[in-house]
């Protein structure tokens, strides 16, 4: 991992210095005001991450904006945004980095660390204040404390596994442990919370196998959708599942088949829908009915869906479409009534979405 690490790492200071976009753009040519970043994941290995800018007041669209803008590819598969105080920060998680753009022009301040390295296979990032951010990755078993301003690792939280999603909640971190792939040997069924004061793992929840999707509801309760496990022998139903961040007890509130799967999660504006994929479509449930089936439904009809995010301000659902993996992709835009809207052309792969 560190030689892939020295390697990309090198690579991209290269291509700054040396070479650059054919269709490059200036910074004043990009109005990034209120829409939704896409970062398209890429293929895996190929470095042919790219991020995408859309504007729905005026529905429209600017693709490889990063490259575009500073000359340099953004790297082997761009995992996951955030954004701290007017900054963008994308995850790239194999050639384990973090880049630090401005949010309104992309540029990287290179006067400045713009680059932190140092991780293993690093997933999501998620801010806590100005100067203090967490990681979680997917091949250790420490989770990264990190200040974003100054680019720089404070240091890391043994967790005993590896990490994923995370949401705050008063002043506690959850964070869900996914995937065994790098640490076979771990259960992958389980939520770890931590005290944000002490940096300090205080809790194990289980809850079933593969938590992925993580949001927090009106009420301040944590739903945990777990995908099941589904492609491997041990497989299990995908279930979804409600913690009480009071008592720290997680209930099982619904199970789905393992032939339809469900996957991704998300949460309307006011706390109470949740969205995810069910048999490849996306699904709706109340969070005071969750056994019911809701009959809201966007059919997929052939196309390959593949993310989901909902606008926190509007309620606008956005699900991209990976179509073969390999070419560009698609996100289409849907009222809250799951009515289509529009639809923009993305990157290769497009995967997780940030609101600005």
């Amino acid at each position: 991992m560190k030689r892939i690490t020295i390697v990309c790492c090198c690579l991209v200071a290269l291509l700054m210095a040396s070479c650059g976009p054919k269709d490059p753009i200036t910074p004043d040519a990009v109005k990034i005001g209120k829409g939704v970043f896409v970062i398209n994941e890429g293929n895996f290995t190929y470095a042919n991450s790219s991020l995408t800018f859309y504007n729905p007041e005026m529905d429209t669209v600017a693709n490889n904006l990063f490259y575009r803008i500073n000359g340099a590819p953004i790297g082997d598969v761009g995992q996951s945004l955030a954004l701290i105080d007017k900054h963008l920060y994308i995850v790239v998680n194999n050639s384990n980095y973090i880049y630090k753009v401005d949010a309104s022009t992309l540029v990287c301040d290179t006067t400045k660390p713009y680059i932190l390295t140092g991780f293993v296979q690093p997933r999501y990032m998620l801010p806590v204040a100005p100067n203090k951010a967490y990681v979680s990755d997917l091949a250790s078993e420490g989770l990264w404390i990190i200040n974003p301003d100054e680019m720089t690792i404070l240091g890391t939280i043994n967790m005993g596994k590896s990490t994923e999603t995370m949401v705050k909640v008063g002043s506690e971190l959850y964070v869900t442990n996914w995937s065994k792939s790098y640490l076979p040997g771990m259960d992958n069924n389980t939520v770890q919370v931590v005290d944000l004061n002490n940096d300090v793992k205080v809790a194990d929840i289980a809850v079933g196998m593969e938590p992925n999707g993580m949001v927090v509801d009106k009420n301040g309760m944590v739903w945990v959708l777990c995908e099941g496990a589904i492609w491997t022998n041990d497989a299990e139903d995908p279930t979804l599942w409600r913690i009480d961040p009071m008592t720290k007890r997680a209930e099982c509130m619904t199970s789905f088949s393992k032939e339809d799967g469900a996957m991704n999660l998300a949460i309307d504006p006011t706390g109470t829908y949740l969205y995810y994929f069910l048999g490849g479509d996306v699904h709706r449930k109340s969070i005071d009915n969750p056994e019911a089936e809701d009959q809201f439904v966007i059919a997929s009809e052939g196309k390959m869906f593949y993310k989901i995010a909902v606008n926190p301000e509007n309620g606008d659902i956005y699900v991209s479409d990976a179509k073969t993996y390999v070419q560009n992709g698609t996100v289409y835009r849907y009222s809250s009534d799951g009515v289509l809207l529009s639809s923009f052309d993305a990157g290769i792969c497009p995967g997780f979405m940030l609101f600005n």
